[in-house]
């Protein structure tokens, strides 16, 4: 599955059509005298067609808009949820099954200008299977894709091409977008004086689906950049009232893809006396018109110039108003400074595509003859197209930018064939251009070089393909059209980052075989000076594949090594125009010969010698699509012994070593098959102690995993973690407990299931209770120890235990000193200072003497948070009491600090949350609780109870923290720490023995 995200950001439309109009027309800024208001069409950024779709009620379209659907796709509709700008969007799904939608416009008439096409869009929609394209119906016609018509991307371009459903191969929007983006398209010039009809259309594939795609607010504006609507007077002979007349561009991305000039109100009694000449920002300059119209007198023309106009104006004829080729009837006409000196860069204004568009544009002026005089009463203003995929020529030497690069993705197989077009493609003198495509994997070839001669060309669109019908012309006039790469001069350089030497092949055959993803990359050059062009829409790339073509296969496919190492070898064999790597995937093999070919081949390895385990590694061979791999294996250098192959843990988990038996030059490191496992020791020679850290487990569950050294497995058990003290119920809560000696009873209030408890007959008046969880489901179980006789009703099998452990007189303290996450049977004898324990993990019996005097009293607790008991006991010595433990971790002492008086009963808690219980005592004559993580430097008093009140401190609320309680004849008091409010429940009589003050001390 693929990561999606969908972020519902909106904008109102008016904010966004104020910020689309001020922008445009903050790029414009005059030089010369102040500009007066200008409300003609020619003005900038004038709205020809809007829609917002706001005007309807959803699921309505506006009039005139239709909209198609097939197979799970719903037709386009008008939503009111997630609008760029309220109430209303169009929307249409992207369903997990193939489908396909379309939403058309009315038909919409454009005048005699350049237009712009901007949108807001949001998608989200299955990346490179799923995806959305814009087409474009121009006087009735055909619908195509709107690049292939001859639009240019300003902002918000397509993608990539897609790979499945009914678009597959075509460039489209697809992926996530996130929020709502500006698409802006510089309509084809073809569009001009013409009606045309667009159409968004969604395609998806059978499988994975996304969110929709959503379009709102769409406009088509005039292309115009910028306006100076001064007049200009044409004296009778010289240079213009304003010579030069100005108009300042700014803000606009990439570089001129194509530029028009408007004359508004042009007169003059005899036009052949007017030279005029257009001079881009980087001093460039075109002839605009020249000796054109005669004598005949002419008021109030509005003169159109663009390369894509019909025809030149008249030489000797009237003009009238229109469209026209920029005209230079007479060249060498003289425009005195400012006007840049020497001839012109070029016939045609497509000379100034490929610059940056970006500066002042100047127009220059002359009567180059007495007794006439004219105007253009309300100035001129500018188209100037840009794009970032257009590519300057404008230079000797590398083109901007080098390389333009296309990246590839999602394509399945290898090439088969490749198309390149390149489009709006326009010099001065072609035979100086020179263009190389590069693949992903290096290959490269010469798409043109020294062809078209010099003559200038303008506005072509060329695609290159190995079965077209010619190659270029060498020294004629190049036109648009489909041809065969073309080289004539052979040897053409191409400056790094290009690659050198001879280029692949002479055709577009030889990227045959290729990995079709990755960049691929487009380096141009100019190979002479004074002349400038470009590649100004850019240029794309078209990819046949096919999973099969350069399918492959090894021989052998796997082979043994002794320890000793060696070397060897194995075939591939594959078409001889597929490419293939071959790649080391283990360290102790390598590749000996090239890493990389065509076809058939025959690949050397080395093994280096093995001093550790049996090992097996490695080499895979690719041909950019299909990976296949080489195995080697190799046995064991070092018969290996490990001193154990199973070491058991507890909850705690801990550190453990491992003595490791090898030769004196076998070298080894262990490694872990878990994180909860990690091994500390460095890698080793001979023999030697592998040691490592087993982390807690706070899970219920048991859980292995294995440390490997050198071939050897050893196993790594830990037990899961035990529950709470006093929770018969096992959900994670003390239970209020019970029990009643005049019957043997044990009453218990189960804290997880409201009003619900047991009263089990379970002992006899003179036993002592023994709470614990000794089968290790996380329940504690009723116990009772009678003079040397432990009874357990365990709660996992509702069955009795009877065990012989202890004598008459000892002191039952069940708990889990192993860490395996069952209560040991433990019993202190007093008389002895002896800990006699029976460990549940194993069944080994230790005695560990521990205590001060035979008077002190056993105590239970984990102190040290290590998941066992600590052995601990108290005593009252004078005035004072003092509290010893023994920590299970290291078998250390605390030095039996001094804590608290001898009236006060010990109750160590966990009451912080630590995972270690607290020294902690209750005074019953002040009803106070002190309690201590360390007693030299730190108490906390709580006053909670009085005297004659039963302390029984447990975790009732399961928060992790023990909690301040006391019991009173049948009323429980409980201070629960997770909210600071006291619980007050009944439950019990006077004479009760206190389940969760079994282990207490006094």
């Amino acid at each position: 599955m693929r990561d999606r995200k969908i972020n519902r950001i909106g904008i109102l439309s008016t904010l966004l059509l104020f910020a689309v109009i001020t922008a445009a027309i903050a790029f414009v800024t005059y030089r010369s005298t102040p500009a007066s208001a200008q409300s003609s069409d020619l003005a900038p950024a004038v709205v020809v067609f809007s829609e917002n779709f706001d005007g309807v009620s959803a699921p309505n379209l506006p009039a005139g808009w239709t909209t198609t659907a097939s197979g799970a796709s719903l037709p386009f509709a008008t939503v009111d949820t997630i609008p760029d700008s309220a109430p209303n969007s169009v929307f249409t799904n992207d369903p997990f099954q193939g489908g396909d939608a379309s939403l058309t416009s009315p038909s919409i008439s454009l005048g005699n200008i350049r237009h712009k096409l901007i949108f807001r869009q949001r998608y989200q929609l299955d990346y490179e299977f799923d995806g959305g394209v814009l087409e474009l119906s121009i006087g009735g016609g055909a619908f195509t894709d709107i690049i292939s018509a001859g639009g240019t991307f300003v902002t918000g371009g397509y993608d990539t091409p897609l790979v499945g459903g009914s678009l597959s191969g075509r460039q489209a929007w697809t992926g996530d977008s996130v929020t709502y983006v500006t698409t802006e398209i510089n309509l084809p010039v073809s569009t001009s004086n013409q009606s045309i009809r667009l159409r968004w259309r969604f395609g998806s594939d059978p499988m994975e689906g996304g969110n929709g795609w959503r379009i709102d607010n769409v406009q088509i504006t005039n292309a115009i950049s910028g306006i100076n609507s001064n007049s200009i007077a044409i004296p009778v002979s010289g240079p213009a009232s304003v010579y030069p007349s100005e108009i300042n561009v700014s803000n606009q991305p990439g570089l001129v893809t194509g530029v028009q000039v408007n004359l508004t109100n042009f007169s003059h009694a005899s036009p052949d006396d007017v030279d005029l000449i257009l001079v881009g920002p980087n001093g460039n300059k075109v002839v605009l018109m020249s000796d054109v119209g005669g004598a005949n007198a002419v008021t109030n023309l509005n003169l159109v110039f663009d390369d894509t106009a019909a025809a030149s104006l008249p030489d000797s004829t009237i003009l009238s108003s229109g469209t026209f080729k920029p005209t230079d009837l007479e060249p060498g006409d003289t425009f005195p400074a400012p006007a840049p000196a020497g001839a012109p860069i070029g016939r045609m204004l497509s000379a100034f595509n490929g610059i940056s568009p970006n500066g002042n544009w100047q127009l220059y002026l002359v009567d180059d003859n007495g007794s006439n005089a004219g105007s253009i009463s309300s100035g001129w203003s500018i188209s100037v197209q840009s794009s970032p995929d257009a590519i300057g020529l404008q230079a000797t030497g590398m083109a901007d930018p080098y390389p333009s690069q296309k990246l590839v993705a999602g394509v399945l197989g290898t090439v088969t064939k490749v198309v390149v077009s390149l489009s709006n493609l326009s010099h001065t003198a072609p035979d100086d251009v020179d263009v190389m495509l590069v693949a992903p994997n290096g290959r490269h070839i010469i798409l043109m070089s020294d062809a078209g001669g010099t003559n200038e060309a303008g506005g072509l669109n060329l695609t290159f393909d190995d079965a077209a019908a010619s190659s270029l012309p060498d020294s004629t006039t190049l036109s648009s059209g489909t041809f065969k790469p073309s080289n004539y001069e052979a040897g053409d350089t191409f400056p790094a980052p290009a690659p050198q030497g001879t280029p692949t092949g002479p055709t577009l055959g030889a990227f045959y075989g290729s990995a079709p993803n990755g960049l691929w990359k487009l380096y141009a050059v100019d190979d002479a000076g004074n002349n400038v062009g470009s590649i100004a829409g850019g240029w794309n790339l078209t990819l046949t594949a096919s999973t099969t073509a350069c399918d492959f296969t090894l021989s052998p496919t796997a082979q043994s090594f002794p320890t000793t190492g060696g070397s060897g070898s194995f075939g591939i064999s594959m078409p001889s125009a597929c490419s293939w790597t071959a790649t080391s995937a283990s360290g102790f093999l390598t590749v000996n010969s090239s890493a990389g070919g065509n076809g058939d081949a025959t690949v050397q390895f080395s093994v280096a010698p093995n001093f550790g385990g049996p090992r097996s590694g490695s080499i895979t061979v690719s041909n950019g699509v299909i990976t296949k791999t080489f195995q080697v294996q190799q046995p064991s250098g070092c018969p290996t012994s490990v001193s154990q192959s199973t070491v058991n843990f507890g909850p705690a988990g801990g550190s453990g070593a491992i003595a490791v038996t090898a030769g004196g030059v076998c070298t080894y490191l262990a490694t872990s098959g878990a994180a909860w496992t990690v091994v500390s020791s460095p890698s080793q020679t001979g023999n030697g102690t592998v040691t490592f850290n087993v982390l807690p487990n706070t899970s219920s569950n048991s859980r292995s995993t294995s440390v490997f050294v050198s071939g050897q497995t050893v196993t790594i058990n830990q037990a899961g973690a035990s529950g709470r003290r006093f929770d018969f119920d096992g959900d994670g809560k003390a239970d209020l407990s019970v029990y009643r000696p005049a019957s043997g009873v044990w009453w218990v209030l189960n804290s997880g299931v409201a009003a619900s408890y047991f009263a089990v007959p379970f002992g006899i008046s003179s036993d002592t209770i023994a709470p614990a969880d000794f089968d290790g489901d996380r329940k504690t179980d009723l116990s009772i120890y009678r003079g040397g006789v432990w009874y357990l009703l365990q709660s996992q099998t509702n069955t009795v235990r009877i065990d012989y452990w202890g004598l008459a007189g000892d002191d039952p303290i069940p708990g889990d000193t192993d860490g395996d996450g069952k209560a040991d049977l433990v019993v202190y004898r007093a008389a002895e200072l002896n800990w006699y324990i029976q460990r549940s993990s194993d069944a080994s019996v230790q005695v560990i003497q521990f205590g001060l005097t035979t008077t002190d009293s056993p105590l239970s607790g984990d102190f040290d948070g290590d998941g066992r008991m600590d052995l601990a006991t108290t005593l009252a010595i004078g005035p004072d009491r003092r509290i010893c433990v023994r920590f299970s971790g290291n078998g250390s002492s605390n030095a039996c600090p001094y804590f608290g008086l001898p009236e006060d009963v010990v109750v160590p808690s966990d009451f912080d949350g630590d995972g270690r219980d607290n020294i902690a005592v209750f005074r019953p004559s002040t009803g106070t609780w002190y309690t201590s993580t360390n007693p030299a430097t730190n108490y906390g008093a709580i006053r909670f109870g009085a005297s004659g009140d039963v302390p029984a401190a447990a975790d009732y609320d399961g928060d992790g923290k023990a909690d301040v309680a006391v019991f009173r004849g049948g009323v429980w008091y409980i201070l629960n720490s997770a909210t600071g409010t006291v619980r007050v429940d009944f439950w019990g009589i006077s004479g009760d023995v206190v389940i969760p003050a079994a282990y207490t001390s006094q």
